[in-house]
């Protein structure tokens, strides 16, 4: 029987290709260390171009194998060029985490401009699906997994973003979607829906508006004890659905927000 906490780190995901997108920094930065400790070899992408490449040569520097790269991934060219890199280096995709998402300035529905809307679209939903569509043409013939990750805000509005939740919404559809679009080719797709984490989205929305931290506090169950999540938590949640013990879970978002949406 296969067990979670069974054997070295390094046998779980020994031989294995991820590409992180988002690596740099937040969520994607601690994903890419726990794959880099699972022993998989890790490609981390995204923007800026400097934070992905300090990543990777803080990894390599731990002793895991990791590359990174600048990649604008509203631009299918750059994705691309990213995919045939990770091959070129690493021999194949295994698997693909994308952390691809932007917020905006709080603003009510009807004060949204074309131009607002279509920079969070592009980030939010364009990047995820060209990185997702395309990685999955790598891994069509030997099966592979993919995790997309969205926010609690796509279930569950707040107001004066609007964007953000559609767009976030847009996600959690599109795992569901892809899941059953690539099943036939043993590829599997799920994704995380996080509440308040401490990455730096989360601390420019703190920064922005001060009152907001304690409106999270006061509407988190689990608040006396804490209502932000790790990033480490987030991570693992990821790497369950990249474990070779996950087989049979497809098309799922699970929400880590201590509880916020069950009331």
């Amino acid at each position: 029987m296969a067990n979670w906490f069974a054997g070295e780190p390094k046998e779980q995901l020994a031989g294995k290709t991820a590409v992180v997108m988002g690596g740099g920094s937040g969520i994607g930065k601690a994903t890419a260390q726990a794959l880099c400790a699972a022993g998989a070899n890790v490609m981390i992408c995204g923007v800026p171009e400097q934070i992905c490449l300090d990543t990777a040569e803080e990894l390599k520097a731990e002793g895991g194998k990791a590359i990174g790269m600048f990649c604008d991934g509203t631009k299918q060219s750059d994705i691309d060029a990213m995919l045939t890199k990770t091959v070129e280096e690493f021999g194949g995709i295994d698997m693909v985490v994308s952390t691809a998402g932007i917020s905006l300035p709080r603003t009510n529905a009807l004060d949204v401009t074309e131009e607002m809307w279509e920079k969070i679209f592009a980030v939010n939903v364009k990047a995820n699906w060209f990185i997702a569509t395309s990685a999955a043409k790598y891994m069509k013939d030997k099966g592979g997994k993919i995790v997309l990750v969205s926010s609690g805000r796509g279930d569950r509005a707040m107001e004066n973003i609007a964007p953000y939740c559609t767009t976030k919404s847009a996600v959690m559809g599109m795992v569901r979607a892809l899941a059953v679009d690539l099943a036939q080719y043993n590829i599997k797709v799920n994704g995380i829906a996080p509440g308040y984490v401490m990455t730096p989205m989360v601390e420019k929305v703190f920064a922005d508006n001060p009152q907001q931290e304690a409106y999270v506090k006061s509407r988190t169950p689990l608040s006396d004890f804490t209502y932000m999540g790790s990033l480490d938590e987030m991570a693992e949640a990821i790497m369950f659905f990249l474990h070779p013990i996950n087989e049979y879970t497809t098309g799922q978002t699970i929400t880590l927000d201590g509880g916020w949406s069950i009331q």
